[in-house]
């Protein structure tokens, strides 16, 4: 049986090691909240867009953009949505193992990888996966110029054909225990998939200023963004969750673990006791 003295190390080796889940998830609960609040106001900029999309449709049907018409695809771009940092479980696994499928699965002939986040990147370079673009660093907290500026570079690559589609895989949040692996196509836009519109008791005609055409160069890269923005805050929001469950098992496991070991430590005290008493009576009757 241990000695006392290490029962009490192992006890209170387990205890700060409890602390220290406790606040990471105690961490996690509150970066979790601000990416939630995050997302609502990304789903309220995003409906709105596309409800401009469909109002330019029904007000304009023969008008077409390069944004909105697929073309044989030669070259896809396929951006995935990685994990910043470890410790949440399963959540980097299952996401690195689901965008390896999604990329096996493409049949172009050309495919450019565009990675963000960390252990996503160190996924495909162990994998020795070529990666076109990566972006370590892209996170909630430097999310505005590097964003705006990997938004316009897409834009770019798609309306000069350099590539021919733009897939996004990442982590969708749908609640603090509820979250699912993600695969959609952001360009071409497929307007049939767009959500329809609320209907309006007013109908109006529009006028466009400049021509839609100019309109629409200048506000795709701003509608990629922000589709790229809330993926983001999405996978963060999941990443999060995944932690702080992680960390919450991580704690309750280690108070089981305490309350064993201080088990151990009565039994050990009881022990000597006994043991101290029996060694008392044998001298006396000696």
């Amino acid at each position: 049986m241990a000695s006392l003295r290490d029962i009490r190390q192992k006890i209170g080796g387990v205890s700060t090691t409890q602390q220290i889940t406790s606040a990471m998830k105690m961490m996690s609960t509150a970066r979790l909240g601000r990416a939630i609040e995050a997302i609502n106001l990304t789903h309220a900029y995003i409906s709105k867009f596309e409800h401009m999309v469909l109002d330019l449709k029904t007000e304009l049907p023969d008008f077409k953009h390069p944004c909105m018409v697929a073309r044989p695809v030669r070259s896809s771009c396929i951006i995935v949505i990685g994990g910043e940092r470890g410790l949440c479980g399963g959540f980097n696994h299952d996401l690195n193992r689901f965008a390896k499928g999604v990329i096996e699965e493409n049949t172009a002939p050309d495919k450019k990888l565009v990675v963000i986040g960390r252990k996503a990147i160190r996924f495909f370079e162990q994998k020795g996966i070529a990666m076109h673009t990566t972006f370590p660093d892209l996170t909630m907290k430097t999310l505005d110029n590097e964003l705006f500026n990997a938004s316009r570079t897409l834009f770019e690559l798609y309306r000069s054909e350099e590539v021919d589609e733009i897939n996004l895989v990442y982590t969708s949040f749908a609640s603090a225990v509820s979250r699912y692996l993600t695969s959609i196509r952001l360009l071409p836009i497929d307007i049939s998939t767009l959500p329809p519109k609320p209907p309006t008791k007013v109908l109006l005609p529009f006028d466009f200023y400049p021509s839609p055409q100019e309109i629409f160069n200048q506000l795709m890269p701003r509608y990629l963004r922000n589709l790229l923005y809330r993926a983001i805050v999405e996978s963060s929001a999941s990443e999060q969750s995944a932690r702080m469950a992680a960390m919450t098992s991580a704690t309750d496991r280690a108070q089981e673990i305490i309350e064993e070991l201080k088990l151990d430590l009565n039994r050990s005290r009881q022990a000597l006791i006994t043991r101290e008493i029996a060694e008392v009576i044998s001298g006396s009757q000696a």
